[in-house]
């Protein structure tokens, strides 16, 4: 037996697959399939999730696209979507739990699954998340742009600019303006949200940082931790609870 996860974001899903013996979760995570999360109609993503689909494998779904969360129940009624009301494996202290991104909530779960009490865990893609468990209670985080979003918009929206990747770039003056964006974007992009995080550990030194998202990668430090899988094993533990 296995159960087959779906996480929707706002640019990519992902579908992986864990598999089960006893109720409880056993062996890797194996992503089997990536794919750009649709903009309008999403019949073709719920087809492609279904081609992946094996019969009377659980579902599991953590999205924050509501059209797409949407297309996936009405074509997999087995479908479990992790939401506010979910019985979660930690105490939470946010206001409007109901406001909160399903993402989030699988994010605070692979803390706990990963036995941790403390924890800042920093999703890192379309927009930066960064949300804190304290002593086993989820209290809230930071929503930011994306990094990548953020140097995206400032290149569509100034007059006299124009759109460079976001990569890996070293700290130097840039010599003309498009250097000047490529290292600015990344430079302030990735010390800014390390620097937020480095704040909060001002007042939360036992807790364990754990990077993930599409960007999570461009945030490694010495004692913090990488895991591209973060949220989906967050989904998988919150589906045998």
């Amino acid at each position: 037996m296995s159960v087959l996860l779906v996480d929707v974001g706002n640019s990519k899903t992902a579908v992986a697959r864990m598999a089960l013996a006893g109720g409880a979760l056993v062996g890797p995570l194996e992503r089997i399939w990536t794919g750009e999360t649709p903009r309008g109609e999403a019949g073709d993503l719920a087809a492609a999730v279904l081609e992946h689909h094996q019969s009377g494998e659980p579902i599991g779904l953590t999205s924050v696209v509501p059209h797409v969360t949407a297309a996936l129940r009405d074509a997999m009624p087995q479908l479990r979507a992790v939401d506010h009301t979910w019985a979660f494996p930690f105490d939470m202290s946010v206001d409007g739990p109901e406001t909160v991104g399903a993402d989030r909530f699988c994010n605070m779960a692979a803390a706990v699954a990963a036995g941790l009490a403390d924890a800042i865990v920093v999703d890192a893609g379309t927009a930066t998340t960064i949300d804190v468990l304290r002593d086993g209670d989820f209290v809230g985080g930071l929503i930011a742009p994306g990094m990548a979003f953020a140097a995206r918009k400032l290149q569509e929206e100034g007059a006299r600019l124009w759109t460079v990747p976001f990569a890996p770039a070293e700290l130097a003056p840039g010599r003309d303006t498009a250097s000047a964006l490529a290292i600015g974007a990344f430079q302030v992009g990735t010390r800014g949200v390390a620097g937020a995080v480095e704040g909060l550990l001002e007042g939360h030194a036992e807790a364990r940082v754990v990077l993930t998202g599409g960007l999570g990668g461009h945030l490694e430090r010495s004692g913090w931790s990488h895991d591209p899988d973060w949220t989906l094993r967050g989904l998988a533990y919150l589906l045998t609870q």
